[in-house]
């Protein structure tokens, strides 16, 4: 978010208003000179005396004065930057004050509740970058209630975000769905945060699906698609709740249609990885695996199409290896049984091995990328390294899963 223009405009409007009493028109006189100091001590009087501490006029010039404050509080040259630590909680409470008392209509704080929100906001900021999601819960869950108190709730959806965010590395669902359910259920979002709501929506359907709430997987789901139309990935995320639903069908519509409607866009060959993911979900296999070849096929030089397909088969290794050790926790195994699993252990090390070579393209490409991608592909580095190990443990190729486990090893202790 932008830092809101609010001091002179503010200030010309209050100064124009005449003040009735003495430590208020003090208060706004010192102010107009540039005297905080003095400005202070005397809406501080006028604040408690029985003259003036219920009057709205008081309260709305102490918003004024405390959100000076707070501004000069920023700048380390100010012989003023000292003046009050706690002038934003006192601003909000003035503000607060000012609209319970002002039946009449006569005082906007609009602009001081946005100031305020904006300062619990850029707190909330720095406190998440340095690792406390907490802390900085805390302070965007105030920034939430001071935009809304402002009048303008649109102001609030970063808030949201960053309070929904904070649940999400928390793993407290509850408050994800708590911050990032306001956010699901808007009907219009501004362009420069629908970068943002991608994971929103993203995040809210994980969490209804790993609950098994069909209802909201469905209503998540078609909420993207609503809001964000020209977003293919809203419309395979779409498809991907159909499929889960046993709907097939109409999700592999959706996911072709969605991927069609993008041949010509730049994005096609990463949507493409998608649709297969699709067809994995449905179980035709062998149309994910050509969807995933095309896409490696347009773009050589990308993670998704060699991670999805070599995710894909190692997958299809462990349920036969599952089935396995399904057939022998059930004991009295017949001849045929024996047979089967024989074949069955054949075809999970044949998925083993195919499985090995786009895992290890994965691997290198992720490699190759700059410090900081390599950061935000990190999970993906690890289920990879994780997968490819399970590969080598598989087929007794010992010696290749030394220098994984290494790696392996090295990413769970942060290094």
């Amino acid at each position: 978010m932008k830092k809101i223009a609010l001091f002179t405009a503010l200030l010309s409007l209050g100064i124009a208003v005449n003040a009735q009493t003495l430590n208020v028109q003090s208060a706004m006189s010192d102010l107009k000179r540039g005297y905080l100091n003095k400005a202070k001590s005397a809406i501080d009087k006028a604040c408690v005396h029985p003259d003036t501490k219920d009057d709205a006029k008081t309260w709305y010039y102490a918003g004024l004065i405390y959100s000076q404050i707070g501004d000069q509080s920023k700048n380390p040259k100010s012989k003023y930057k000292d003046l009050d630590s706690d002038w934003c909680n006192k601003t909000y409470n003035a503000a607060l004050r000012c609209k319970e008392l002002d039946t009449k209509g006569e005082y906007s704080v609009r602009d001081i509740f946005r100031y305020v929100g904006q300062e619990f906001y850029n707190q909330s900021i720095d406190v998440f970058n340095s690792g406390d999601y907490q802390g900085a819960l805390k302070l965007a869950d105030e920034a939430i209630k001071v935009f809304n108190n402002s009048g303008d709730a649109e102001y609030a959806n970063e808030s949201y975000y960053i309070a929904g965010y904070s649940c999400q590395l928390l793993n407290d669902n509850d408050g994800v769905k708590k911050y990032y359910g306001p956010l699901v259920r808007k009907n219009k979002i501004s362009e420069d945060f629908k970068p943002k709501m991608v994971r929103v929506y993203n995040t809210m359907y994980g969490i209804y699906k790993e609950a098994n709430d069909t209802v909201n997987v469905i209503r998540t789901a078609e909420r993207y698609t609503k809001v964000m139309p020209e977003d293919a990935n809203a419309h395979l995320l779409l498809a991907s709740a159909y499929v889960w639903t046993g709907n097939f069908s109409k999700g592999i519509e959706l996911a072709n249609k969605a991927v069609e409607e993008s041949k010509n866009t730049s994005n096609y060959p990463i949507l493409l990885c998608g649709a297969a993911g699709i067809y994995e979900q449905a179980g035709d296999f062998a149309s994910a695996e050509a969807k995933y070849k095309e896409s490696a096929d347009i773009q050589p030089n990308q993670i998704e199409a060699n991670y999805g397909m070599g995710i894909m088969i190692y997958n299809r290794a462990v349920d036969k290896v599952q089935a396995i050790n399904k057939m022998i926790e059930s004991g009295n195994l017949s001849e045929e049984d024996e047979v089967l699993i024989n074949k069955l252990a054949e075809e999970s090390n044949g998925f083993f091995e195919q499985a090995i070579p786009y895992l290890k393209a994965a691997v290198n490409y992720i490699d190759g990328l700059n410090e900081e991608e390599q950061a935000m592909k990190r999970p993906n580095l690890y289920n990879c390294l994780r997968t490819l190990n399970t590969c080598y443990v598989r087929l007794d190729m010992l010696n290749e899963a030394k220098p994984i486990k290494v790696r392996l090893d090295q990413l769970e202790k942060g290094n």
